[in-house]
């Protein structure tokens, strides 16, 4: 990218970057899924989604 070109917005990478720890926290909720604590949210999860 050159010098003079603007990148993404602040918002853009906001966006971006939540989206990224989000994912992140559901995969390590799901890595934990055998606990009591992460068992309920990720039924919860199965049961918004329909499965």
């Amino acid at each position: 990218m050159a010098q003079g070109e603007p990148g993404p917005s602040v918002l853009a990478r906001l966006v971006l970057v939540l989206l990224g720890v989000s994912f992140l926290g559901a995969a390590w909720v799901w890595g934990h899924r055998s606990e009591p604590w992460a068992g309920k949210m990720v039924e919860r999860a199965r049961q918004t989604v329909g499965r």
